[in-house]
This record gives C-alpha cells, sequence and structure tokens, in this order.
C-alpha cells in the first residue's frame, strides 16, 4: 500500500505555492472557479502544526507503458497530446481517493479530528453527482464538509517535500507519474 509517515518538519509550507497556480505561462483551469482552490482555499501551515500524526499517500501511474499503449492505437498523436489528454481525464480520477480508502481502512489508532489532502482540484460534486462546483455561481459549496482540498491548494510545496522525503517512493521518474495527499491526525 502507497503511503509513508513523515514528520511535520519534513512538509515544506510557502504561501507562493498558492500564487503557482496562475502566472505568465500557465493557469490552472480550476483557478478562480472552485471552493477548493485558490483564492479561496485557506494557507494552513499552522493548523496543521497543531496535528500529530502525518502520513504521505500516493497513488503511481505507469506512465511509459500508456504512451506505448496510446502510441500503438494512434500512432500520428504527438506525445504531449497523449499526456495532456491524459492529464484532462485524470483530473476526476479517483485513484489517490481509493488508495486513501485503503489507508484509512487499516489506520487503527485513535485520534479525535483528521485531515485529509488530496491532488488537484476537489471533485466531490462531480462524484456525488451534482454537478459542477457551485463557485462560479457564487451559491455556497454544497458538500462544505466533504470538501476536498489538495496539499498544493493549502500551500504545501508537494514536490520539495516529497524529495526531501528519505524514502524509497521512486519519485522523481521518467516511468511513473504521481498523485500525492497529506493524512494528518491529532
Amino acid at each position: 500500500m502507497p503511503f509513508v509517515e513523515i514528520n511535520y518538519k519534513n512538509i515544506y509550507f510557502d504561501p507562493e505555492v498558492q500564487e503557482m497556480c496562475v502566472s505568465n505561462n500557465f493557469t490552472c483551469p480550476f483557478y478562480e472557479h472552485s471552493w477548493s482552490c485558490p483564492p479561496a482555499s485557506p494557507y494552513l501551515e499552522k493548523q496543521i502544526g497543531t496535528y500529530k500524526e502525518f502520513y504521505l499517500v500516493y497513488s503511481k501511474f505507469d506512465m511509459e507503458n500508456y504512451l506505448k499503449e496510446q502510441k500503438k492505437k494512434h500512432p500520428k498523436r504527438s506525445e504531449l497530446y497523449l499526456k495532456s489528454k491524459l492529464y484532462y481525464s485524470s483530473i476526476h480520477s479517483t485513484e489517490l481517493d481509493e488508495e486513501f480508502d485503503k489507508f484509512l481502512s487499516q489506520y487503527d489508532k485513535p485520534y479525535s479530528k483528521r485531515l485529509l489532502l488530496y491532488s488537484g482540484t476537489c471533485n466531490y460534486c462531480n462524484v456525488q453527482d451534482a454537478g459542477n462546483c457551485t463557485y462560479d455561481s457564487g451559491e455556497p459549496c454544497r458538500f462544505p464538509k466533504n470538501r476536498k482540498y489538495s496539499m498544493e491548494a493549502v500551500g504545501i510545496e508537494v514536490i520539495k517535500t516529497v524529495v526531501k522525503l528519505d524514502q524509497d517512493i521512486g519519485y522523481p521518474s521518467k516511468k511513473y507519474t504521481y498523485k500525492f495527499g497529506l493524512a494528518c491526525f491529532k
């Protein structure tokens, strides 16, 4: 099961991470369009610091084999096109959710509170067949207790956090892509 326990001191926080969603070269399609994304998402360094246990949970996707299979099916499509198509189709994927479910089903320590941070934008409304996020309509979030923030949305620099861990996760990789989440317990 892909997860590792980490220390709070190994989580790299930076308020500028929330600003990485929009730049001259790239604007995330969910920036200013989701209750779980900047600028609506809170910076949580102090709040996360009140938790006692931290687990990096992750999913791993074999990008190398995916590209080989897709190139056989669609030889005229570029690698960039295939990766971008995968990116947009994976926005609402559930691999990381499934890894969280597995992790939580075996987590047997008592806790009074937990915080789960995911990858990407919240997809809870879509999973519930409730439609798109209500952010653009100005209506409040339909499911505020189930809202899924990403690590980046709350100010965690995921790449720096993962790279500085002394763990054999296999990241970065040319073969695999990863989605990371964080489970915090009090």
